[in-house]
C-alpha cells in the first residue's frame, strides 16, 4: 500500500497539495498528525466535493489499512485524490448516454453505421475506410449493422 500511496502523490500537483494540506490542517486541529477518519465526509463536503458514501467507506478501508481510524496527511491525500479522480460506473454511464444521444441523431436507440464512420473518421483521420470498417465491425458485436448503446458504453469505457 505504501507504493501505492507514493505513486498517487507524485500525480499531485503542488497547488493541489497544498490545498489538501490546508484542509487536513483545519480537521487537525490539535496538530495530531492524523485526523480520524469519521472526519474524512466533512472534509470532503468543506472541499466542495462530491462522493458517494459506499465508495468513500471502501477508499478509507484501502488507504487505513490498518484500521486504525486514523490518516495521516500522505494518506489522506492519496485518498482524497483517488476519491476526486474516480468516475463511478452510474456517472459515466449517465454521461455516456447523453452523448450517445447525440449521435443517435433520429432517436432510434443505436449510431448508424455512416454516423460511426464519420465520427471515428474525425477522430483518427489517417484511418482507411477499410480500417474504419474493420474498427466499426469489432464495435458491432452483434453484427446488427448498427451500435446500440451497450456497444457504445463498452467503447467509450474500456470495458
Amino acid at each position: 500500500m505504501a507504493e501505492d500511496i507514493e505513486e498517487i502523490l507524485a500525480e499531485i500537483e503542488g497547488g493541489e497539495l497544498e490545498q489538501y494540506q490546508t484542509f487536513f490542517e483545519t480537521f487537525d486541529r490539535e496538530k495530531r498528525g492524523y485526523i480520524n477518519v469519521t472526519q474524512v465526509g466533512q472534509v470532503m463536503k468543506a472541499m466542495e466535493m462530491e462522493y458517494d458514501d459506499k465508495m468513500l467507506r471502501k477508499t478509507i478501508r484501502r488507504f487505513d489499512a490498518d484500521g486504525s481510524g486514523k490518516l495521516e496527511f500522505d494518506e489522506f491525500a492519496a485518498l482524497v485524490y483517488t476519491l476526486a479522480n474516480t468516475v463511478d460506473k452510474d456517472t459515466m454511464q449517465k454521461e455516456l448516454k447523453e452523448a450517445f444521444r447525440l449521435f443517435d441523431k433520429e432517436g432510434n436507440g443505436y449510431i448508424s453505421r455512416e454516423t460511426m464512420k464519420n465520427l471515428l473518421r474525425e477522430i483518427a483521420s489517417d484511418l482507411s475506410d477499410k480500417d474504419l470498417d474493420d474498427a466499426i465491425d469489432e464495435i458491432d458485436e452483434d453484427g446488427s449493422g448498427k451500435i446500440e448503446f451497450e456497444e457504445f458504453f463498452e467503447l467509450m469505457a474500456g470495458e
